[in-house]
């Protein structure tokens, strides 16, 4: 495997970095869920759905409710996530399939490199979805030590998805468990997280991506048997139950083994429920459109541009570092977890590459002073930029497609202003009440950087 844009400067920092003082490196836990909408857990809302342990870690640790993920979709949206950059600069512009010849480019440097060019063990453990086309397109191409988990959604099988890939829980390179039942993947990726933690030593640090495939649809078959009717909120309810009594085990391991307070907890999805899921889903006889969670207060769904496809929760805990029961309004996106992780674990960022994110250490540690500047966020879709956020402010245009009939001819373009402080479901469009407001975020709309080189 050739070696990435700057990982020789980066190793040659190994040494330095670990020998400054002061530098007591965090364990770090990134936890991502797939497809879970923004009021699926209860300490967000959700009326039915219990979640204790995550309830708990925004207790103690900090609950955002302005954290926004930069596509609406699960492979821009994970590629966005590992690399602080938009995923239309690495030509991935919607969720890839098996064999696709798209797949996260080798020249691009993920958390789990930069964390492993300072000294981190790495592991990644559940779904991947950024390609399995070329050996760099694999997660042990891309920084992590090791591997287990599917390269995809657990859809895509019959009858969801006409293909002859055959599912296979993957441990590094080599097939595992072929057809995996989908009651088994939560169990199998709780196990192989606290198998990987009692491994760990406090003499080196570690960086463990937890990627579970819940509760994407189908959550019909996905409970397992201690676990089936556990949720007043049916099977929906029962997965992220069961996804929120496996986080607890897994921090439960943290502690025995003496790590937890020097460890980083975090925890989001890729992106909001896929609330009008295609007829394809529902051939199985089973899945029921109340299976999909709620994006709560907000327009939009999964593969939508309005905050209701890209709000996602967001909940951090550090002891002694994050203040406990904070809830944190300011504007926060994907983009900003490399910068940020790498602030807090004393990493140079990657050189040649040209991040879209901004550290927000200050705001998440309760440093920063009411509502920092940030720089603006870009909504991209299918790889089209979509709307842009500047501060409370929304700018949203779609591009419409020409009309029946007229040939040449295009219908105007939707254009939208969105208030999102005074208005957070995106029920009022603004645009001709603030012109100057709309010229000045059309102006950002047009600058969208997201399709230059590096």
């Amino acid at each position: 495997m050739r070696l990435k844009s700057a990982s020789v400067l980066l190793a040659m920092l190994v040494f330095f970095s670990d020998i400054l003082p002061g530098q007591n490196k965090p364990n770090i836990i990134f936890v991502l869920a797939d497809d879970m909408g923004y009021a699926d857990l209860s300490c967000y809302g959700n009326p039915v759905v219990n979640t204790p342990f995550l309830d708990k870690m925004s207790r103690d640790g900090i609950r955002a409710t302005n954290y926004v993920v930069s596509s609406p979709s699960c492979t821009p949206s994970r590629a966005s996530l590992l690399t602080g950059r938009y995923a239309s600069r690495m030509n991935l512009p919607y969720p890839i399939g098996p064999g696709s010849t798209l797949g996260l480019p080798d020249q691009e440097i993920t958390i789990a490199e930069l964390l492993k060019n300072i000294g981190y063990n790495t592991a990644m453990i559940g779904k991947w979805h950024l390609g399995d086309h070329a050996p760099y397109h694999h997660p042990t191409a891309q920084g992590f030590d090791s591997y287990y988990g599917l390269l995809y959604s657990h859809d895509y099988r019959y009858p969801y998805v006409k293909t002859d890939t055959t599912l296979k829980i993957f441990r590094n390179r080599t097939p595992e468990v072929m057809k995996p039942a989908d009651s088994s993947l939560t169990s199998l990726y709780t196990k192989e997280a606290i198998r990987y933690i009692r491994q760990q030593k406090k003499e080196k640090p570690f960086f463990l991506y937890l990627s579970h495939n819940m509760p994407h649809l189908p959550v019909a078959f996905a409970s397992s048997k201690n676990n089936k009717g556990r949720s007043e909120a049916g099977p929906l309810g029962d997965v992220i139950e069961e996804l929120d009594a496996s986080l607890a085990l897994v921090w439960d391991a943290v502690k025995k083994q003496g790590l937890a307070d020097n460890t980083i907890f975090f925890f989001s999805s890729d992106n909001v429920p896929w609330i009008d899921f295609p007829n394809r889903m529902a051939d199985d006889n089973a899945t029921k459109p109340w299976h999909a969670g709620t994006a709560g207060v907000f327009r939009g769904k999964k593969g939508e541009s309005y905050e209701g496809g890209v709000r996602e929760p967001f909940i951090v805990y550090w002891k002694g570092h994050t203040k406990p029961g904070s809830t944190i309004t300011d504007m926060i996106s994907n983009l900003d977890v490399l910068p940020t992780i790498a602030a807090w674990a004393h990493a140079p960022l990657p050189e040649g590459r040209t991040l879209d994110g901004q550290s927000v250490s200050d705001v998440l540690l309760g440093k920063a002073g009411p509502h920092p500047g940030h720089k603006e966020i870009y909504y991209v879709n299918n790889g089209v930029c979509e709307a842009v956020r500047k501060d409370g402010w929304k700018y949203r245009r779609i591009e419409a497609a020409p009309a029946n009939g007229i040939s040449g001819k295009a219908r105007k373009a939707k254009e939208e202003l969105f208030n999102l402080s005074y208005d957070p479901g995106e029920r009022t469009d603004v645009l001709t009440e603030f012109p100057e407001k709309a010229t000045k975020l059309k102006a950002l709309f047009e600058k969208f950087p997201g399709k230059t080189e590096n």
